[in-house]
């Protein structure tokens, strides 16, 4: 556009959009429902891009292709190949070798604009990732470029032999058909359909539909129509959540929002608000701050450590915005006004896609190489530790079970003496280790009932219920094995996130109505089953808000571990309460993997929400005739919790134990549980 045709309030919604996404990312209270901002964007962008189109095409009849991905060239492909390039470069000075692999992959299909495809195909949760990729946020750019593989195509197709009319008809078709298959994959596999180009076509189709009207709304419509459309973006913002089933036709509001802020034209009052000054300068910076704020909010804590959650995302927004300046200055207006000798300049500038893909694949390359040399380095260093100093060895045969805290403190030592990771625990192979690669007998997230699934001694008579979350779960590896040994079967009543005990749930995964649903089969499973003992384990206080019904968060988990407790000596002679391990500091594969890691960066206070509910659990079973066993001697030693024991791990994430550490310690939770079960 000519700089009397651009519009100053289109930056400033850019402006509104960006630090919408911003904002959600960082956490900023009340705009939860940010994430709309990138739908802002999809909107403005099918309108920008169409209008250009249209325009070359009254202007000379048709439309060039070369040309038009040549200013795409120009617009998109520097900064966002930069940031590709240091993030990847950060990724293998400080990230975990376990992460560099997958931050490599990520970067290599961010620079082909296929994240969108990469993330719904590798099943990642948009808004709960359990490690956000870095590069997760090029999503979007993916949706566009894919957009823009069709558009400018139909544009040359269409216009000259249709004309702008049966232009506007197919565009029409298009976001109909977008949006019916939106509101179908929304519902069916909600995950897919966030990054499906099919499921937003219809946002950038509505902005195209707008540029081919071509007409401003004016007087007393203009003014309702950009009061409307700002209306409609912040009630997205503060209404809608990641429990909002998006895109669907719930994406219309923003979209919507947007058609009628852009249709209300120029002149309206919400146009002077978006086009004053520091609004336009963001919406200059926005695509740079979009591209360098997601990283940096994802990685910036571990780097800065500041231990407020607030603090670490402020200083993150800082940089990316300090970031942002100097990459608009010094890599965006560059090629945008063609001052960048022979790739800014005309069809010369095509050459930058091959160039930017030989950077970024390039960068993934050696990040990935990098990170098979980092581990080589490390074992070998860790091997000539352990043939320099002598390391108890705890793993000999004491015949009976093992002496677990006689291994935690022997692993404590080590640690106090600089001991690295040992050569054969590897961080790749950490989070496989994992009870629900064996048992499936459980409910998942959308479950209220357990298919009938019998471990232990399936012949016997004896029965032994064991009930709870996935911190039941994490124990069945030990029931199973002691079942099978002391001629008792296990049924396992698990399901994950969901507590045994009557407490409010406020899990985003899980309604409560779904929890209590599962309780009550349990409930129903348990005297139809009439075990001989009852087993209950969960994670302390998961989920749970800090007050209800006039009571705080311990009263509540009090009141309902001897509720239950009850109920269960109702239904069997023996129950036993199993308290909660200690949460970890860490994520357990990373900090194993982790540049200059050793088995002291690896240590653990047991101090944890889950470990104080253990004092309230054991309390609130007094009189009961509940049995307890504490599980913590399992784990922790001397006030501290080892991570790496001998050559075994302990946790495969900050609060579940390895199904190889559950096996280890198995016989010695047969010897605490022999006289209850």
């Amino acid at each position: 556009m000519s700089a009397k045709q651009w519009r100053t309030d289109v930056q400033g919604l850019r402006a509104i959009a960006v630090g919408l996404v911003v904002a959600a990312h960082a956490g900023v209270p009340h705009t939860e429902g940010g994430f709309v901002g990138v739908d802002v964007f999809f909107v403005l962008s099918g309108f920008l891009i169409t209008t250009l189109l249209l325009r070359e095409a009254d202007t000379s009849g048709t439309v060039s292709i070369p040309q038009f991905y040549a200013r795409r060239a120009r617009r998109i492909l520097p900064a966002a190949t930069l940031v590709i390039i240091v993030v990847l470069a950060y990724a293998a000075w400080q990230l975990p070798t376990t992460r560099l692999t997958d931050a490599a992959a990520d970067g290599t299909w961010a620079a082909f604009f296929l994240a969108n495809v990469h993330f719904a195909a590798e099943g990642v949760q948009y808004f709960q990732p359990s490690e956000p990729s870095p590069f997760q946020h090029y999503w979007s750019l993916s949706v566009e470029e894919q957009f823009y593989l069709v558009w400018p195509v139909l544009a040359l197709l269409l216009i000259p032999r249709l004309g702008r009319k049966g232009f506007t008809i197919v565009a029409a078709a298009i976001a109909v058909a977008s949006l019916a298959w939106s509101v179908h994959a929304t519902g069916e596999n909600p995950t897919a359909a966030y990054f499906s180009t099919p499921a937003r076509a219809y946002e950038l189709a509505a902005g195209a539909l707008l540029a081919c009207w071509g007409g401003r709304l004016k007087g007393a419509a203009s003014i309702v129509a950009g009061l409307g459309g700002a209306a409609a973006i912040l009630f997205a913002t503060v209404a809608f959540s990641e429990a909002t089933p998006f895109p669907g036709w719930q994406a219309l509001v923003p979209t919507l929002g947007t058609v009628a802020l852009l249709a209300s034209g120029a002149n309206a009052p919400t146009a002077k608000v978006l086009a004053i000054k520091p609004l336009r300068y963001v919406g200059d910076i926005s695509y740079s701050l979009y591209l360098w704020h997601w990283p940096l909010i994802v990685l910036a804590p571990e780097f800065l450590r500041l231990g407020n959650e607030a603090l670490e995302m402020t200083v993150a927004v800082a940089v990316a915005v300090l970031l942002s300046v100097l990459s608009h200055r010094f890599v965006e207006l560059p090629f945008q006004h063609k001052q960048v000798p022979v790739l800014s300049h005309g069809l010369r500038s095509l050459v930058l896609w091959p160039v930017a893909l030989v950077l970024a694949v390039g960068s993934g390359w050696l990040t990935t190489g990098y990170a098979a040399y980092a581990e080589r380095e490390r074992a070998a260093q860790a091997q000539a530790w352990f043939a320099a100093n002598e390391v108890p060895d705890t793993a000999a045969e004491t015949g009976g079970p093992p002496q677990v805290q006689r291994e935690l403190r022997a692993a404590l030592d080590i640690a106090d003496r600089g001991g690295p990771i040992p050569p054969a625990v590897l961080g790749a192979e950490i989070t496989d280790d994992r009870w629900q690669k064996t048992y499936d007998c459980y409910a998942n997230y959308g479950d209220t009932q357990v298919a009938d699934c019998t471990l232990g001694d399936t012949d016997a008579k004896k029965t032994v219920a064991v009930v709870g979350d996935s911190h039941a779960g994490m124990w069945l590896t030990a029931f199973d094995d002691l079942g099978n040994e002391n001629g008792f079967r296990v049924v396992p009543l698990v399901k994950v996130g969901c507590a045994p005990y009557p407490v409010q749930h406020r899990g985003k995964k899980m309604t409560q109505a779904e929890c209590d649903e599962f309780r009550d089969w349990s409930a129903e499973r348990l005297e139809g089953l009439e075990p001989d003992a009852i087993v209950s384990t969960a994670r302390g206080q998961l989920f749970m808000p800090k007050s209800y019904a006039g009571m705080d968060r311990d009263e509540q988990w009090s009141r309902a571990v001897r509720s239950t407790a009850k109920a269960y000596r109702e239904i069997s002679r023996k129950v036993v309460v199993i308290g909660d391990v200690p949460a970890v500091d860490h994520e357990p594969a990373d900090c194993i993997s982790a540049p200059d890691a050793d088995q002291r960066s690896c240590l653990s206070d047991p101090d944890s929400r889950e470990t104080s509910s253990n004092e309230i659990t054991r309390a609130a079973l007094k009189g009961t005739k509940a049995a307890y066993v504490d599980p913590q001697r399992f784990v922790c030693a001397e006030d501290r919790c080892p991570l790496v024991v001998g050559e075994k791990v302990t946790y495969y994430d900050p609060s579940h134990l390895t199904e190889s550490w559950v096996r280890h310690v198995a016989p010695r939770l047969g010897v605490l549980l022999a006289p209850h079960i």
